[in-house]
């Protein structure tokens, strides 16, 4: 038999590859052991209507607040689990997608401590007949003023409440929301991660999904003309549903004056809470509130009278400095991978 004699250095060599190969091999299973658990219930929320185990659910995953994938979980007679990787600053957005209906839970963060997380979801059948929804409040904020274009930036948020036991995705075209345009308005637009919106012959339709349960946030924005030489401009708010409030708000030192017409009232103004990390107090908005609830089709008018030049300067929808008008208005964009929370605000489905 022949024998083989090894070299002090090739037997190191082997020893530390040996090593290596076990360390390696510890890492991959300690790896592997580091998982967390995100799991909870699926109820109706619409009666005799059972969920069904095909019911589409992931985890819609974070990573440096970018969208880098996506985990489908387990679902089985009404509740769901996923077992996901805790990699350091990933954080999951658990999403149930039920009759084409979007729902988003809170954001989930596994760590050592918290490795199993519950976030449960309540969904609603689907309707294209129109239940008997309502506007609990329409707030106009003026954003933006281009004095030497004549245009000011307008920011709509109407909350809509469903007092049924299904979501209305909207007639036979889709539409579930039909807003008067303010006069002049000349670009309108609205958030588009959850529908369509369309300005046509001076009315924004809107497609998202109304959802019962809690109110509906509808978000749209608006570009209108003003006359220069009058250096004024009649802010007309209109009730799309019937609406418990309407509002308009406009920012201390924008406009010389604010005179409200008959049905509308001056109230006390509200300082802004200014975003974290930011320096100020806020702005001071002038408020100026319908008198009580309105009928569809009908509105409050403000007179927004000796339009400043010393605010902002742009023009919020077209024109690069738009993005901190964007700011303003916590408008976060879902594209090019980034995911915003205000996208699925009043679209969480957590019972919690």
């Amino acid at each position: 038999m022949t024998r083989v004699t090894l070299s002090p250095a090739i037997v190191a060599a082997c020893a530390l590859a040996a090593c290596l190969a076990l360390l390696g091999f510890a890492r991959g299973v300690e790896a592997q052991a580091a998982t967390g658990t995100i799991r909870g219930a699926i109820t109706s929320g619409t009666q005799g209507v059972t969920i069904p185990d095909s019911i589409a659910v992931r985890m819609i995953v974070l990573d440096d607040s970018r969208v880098s994938g996506a985990i489908p979980a387990t679902v089985s007679g009404g509740r769901y689990s996923a077992s996901l990787p805790m990699p350091p600053g990933r954080v999951y957005i658990p999403h149930v997608t039920y009759e084409g209906v979007d729902y988003f839970g809170e954001l989930v963060t596994l760590t050592e401590s918290a490795r199993e997380v519950t976030r449960d979801f309540r969904v609603y059948g689907t309707t294209r007949t129109a239940p008997d929804l309502a506007i609990v409040s329409s707030t106009v904020t003026v954003v933006a003023i281009d004095r030497t274009q004549g245009k000011l930036g307008l920011l709509r948020e109407d909350m809509i409440a469903n007092p049924s036991d299904r979501v209305f995705i909207g007639d036979e075209s889709g539409i579930t929301l039909r807003i008067p345009a303010p006069t002049g308005t000349t670009e309108a637009t609205g958030d588009e991660s959850d529908g369509e919106f369309k300005l046509e012959r001076g009315v924004l339709t809107a497609t998202t999904p109304i959802r019962p349960g809690r109110l509906t946030p509808v978000l749209t924005r608006y570009v209108v003309a003003f006359d220069r030489e009058v250096d004024q401009y009649a802010l007309r708010v209109t009730a799309s549903l019937p609406a418990e409030r309407l509002t308009v708000r406009v920012p201390v030192g924008a406009v010389a004056s604010l005179t409200p017409e008959t049905g509308a009232r001056r109230v006390e103004d509200e300082r802004t809470t200014p975003e974290p990390g930011q320096p100020g107090e806020g702005q001071v908005l002038q408020i100026v509130q319908s008198n009580g609830s309105v009928q569809p089709g009908g509105g409050i008018v403000v007179h927004l009278v000796g339009l400043s030049q010393d605010v902002v300067q742009t023009n919020p929808l077209t024109e690069p400095r738009g993005a901190a008008i964007a700011g303003v208005l916590a408008l976060l964009i879902v594209g090019g991978g980034t995911f915003a929370v205000w996208r699925w605000r009043g679209r969480v489905g957590s019972t919690a």
